[in-house]
C-alpha cells in the first residue's frame, strides 16, 4: 500500500495552519500503516522545488502507487514542473484527492481590496483561476475544509476534510472552573476583537475581574487594543506553536472565537479551534455557519451573532454555572476521540479513493 503524498510546504515548522495540516497528515497515513512518497519543499523555492519534483519523477519510472493525494498551497501552484506531474500521474491512472484549503482571491472585496486590483492581486486572480481549470482536469475528488466552501465550485466530485486533533492533550473536567477565558489569533475587526473586548467590558464592569481574559496575538498587532491595555481584566500575551501556549490553554477555562461574521469566515474552519478541543476547552463563538454546524453537533460550546451583549451573555451562561461548565468540558473531551481525529481524516481520504481505485494501461 503506497501512498504519493505532494505538499508545498519544508516540513519541520508549525508556524501556521497550513504546515500544521500538511504535516499532521502525513504521520496520520504512517500510523495507518501506508508507505508514503513525500513531496516536500516549498514551491516559490524554484530550483529546490524543481529537484524535489524530479526526484518523484525519476521515482514514477520504476513505481505506481495506489493513490495519489495533495495538500494545496497556501495560493496559486507556480511552477510548471507542478502541473506536468499532476498531469503524469493522471495519465497514469492513479486516483487523486486534491485539498484545497483556500479561496481567498474569490472574496478579495472582504479584506479592503477595491475592484482596482494591484498587478500583484490581478497575477494571482488570474493562476488561481488557471488552477481551477487545469484541476478539474486532472483530479478525482477536491476536498475543501467545508461543505459550504466547496458550494462555490462547480468540480463535479467534492467532499468536505476540515481540520482534525491529534487527540486529547487536557482534560478540564475535573479543573476548577475560574472562569478564565483565552484567545489566540490575531487582532483587527476582521478578527472579532472589537466585539470581543466590549464583551468583556459587560462581563467585568467598573473594572472588577469577575471575567478574566487572556489574549495571545503578534506583537505588532496589539496597537489595535491598546486602549485596553490597562484593563485589570485583561492580559497580552505574544507566544506562538503549541508547545509555548500549552501551559496557558492549562490554565484557561473557556476559548474563545469571536470573528466577524461574513460570507468569507461563513465557511472557514479554524486549525485553532480544534487546538482549543485538543486542550479539554469549550467554546464560544460568532455563529459562523460552518463552525456554528461544528460546536452545535458535537455540543462543544455555544455560538452567539456577532454582537457584545450576545457574547458576553454566551460567555456567561457557560462560566457563570459549574455544572454547565463540567457537561461541556465532558462534551470536548468526548468529541475529540469522535471522528475528529487525524487518523480519522486520513482513513477517509483512503476510503474516498478507493473508490476511484482504476487499473492501469
Amino acid at each position: 500500500m503506497t501512498l504519493l503524498y505532494i505538499t508545498y510546504i519544508d516540513f519541520g515548522e508549525f508556524k501556521s495552519g497550513s504546515s500544521v495540516r500538511p504535516q499532521m497528515m502525513y504521520d496520520a497515513f504512517l500510523q495507518l500503516g501506508w508507505e508514503v512518497k513525500l513531496l516536500q519543499t516549498q514551491h516559490n523555492k524554484k530550483e529546490e522545488r524543481r529537484r524535489a519534483v524530479a526526484e518523484i519523477n525519476a521515482w514514477l519510472d520504476g513505481n505506481r502507487p495506489d493513490f495519489c493525494y495533495v495538500e494545496s498551497p497556501s495560493g496559486p501552484i507556480f511552477q510548471s514542473c507542478d502541473w506536468k506531474l499532476l498531469k503524469r500521474i493522471h495519465s497514469m491512472r492513479i486516483p487523486i484527492g486534491y485539498f484545497y484549503r483556500d479561496a481567498y482571491f474569490k472574496f478579495a472585496h472582504l479584506f479592503g481590496q477595491s475592484n482596482n486590483k494591484t498587478l500583484r492581486e490581478k497575477v494571482i486572480a488570474y493562476l488561481s483561476n488557471r488552477d481551477l481549470k487545469l484541476l478539474k482536469k486532472n483530479v478525482d475528488l477536491m476536498y475543501f475544509p467545508t461543505e459550504t466552501m466547496a458550494s462555490y465550485f462547480d468540480f463535479p466530485h467534492t467532499a468536505p476534510l476540515p481540520p482534525a486533533c491529534v487527540g486529547n492533550l487536557g482534560d478540564k473536567r475535573q479543573q476548577e472552573n475560574l472562569r478564565k477565558s483565552i484567545y489566540v489569533g490575531g487582532i483587527s475587526k476582521a478578527y472579532g476583537s472589537d466585539t470581543m473586548l466590549q464583551a468583556f467590558d459587560l462581563l467585568n464592569p467598573e473594572g472588577r475581574v469577575e471575567y478574566p481574559l487572556t489574549i495571545v496575538c503578534r506583537e505588532s498587532e496589539v496597537g489595535y487594543i491598546e486602549s485596553y491595555r490597562s484593563r485589570p481584566w485583561l492580559t497580552i500575551l505574544h507566544r506562538s506553536g503549541k508547545d509555548n501556549l500549552k501551559e496557558l490553554y492549562q490554565e484557561a477555562n473557556l476559548a474563545l472565537r469571536p470573528v466577524e461574521k461574513n460570507e468569507y469566515n461563513d465557511f472557514a474552519f479554524s486549525v485553532k479551534l480544534t487546538e482549543y478541543m485538543e486542550f479539554g476547552l469549550p467554546v464560544v463563538s460568532v455563529n459562523t455557519i460552518e463552525v456554528e454546524k461544528f460546536v452545535n453537533k458535537n455540543k462543544i460550546g455555544l455560538v452567539c451573532r456577532d454582537d457584545p451583549q450576545d457574547f458576553a451573555e454566551k460567555v456567561r451562561a457557560i462560566l457563570g454555572d459549574s455544572q454547565v461548565y463540567a457537561q461541556y468540558c465532558q462534551n470536548v473531551y468526548e468529541a475529540v476521540g469522535n471522528g475528529n481525529q487525524w487518523v480519522d481524516r486520513a482513513q477517509t481520504v483512503i476510503d474516498d479513493l478507493s473508490k476511484w481505485k482504476k487499473p492501469s494501461r
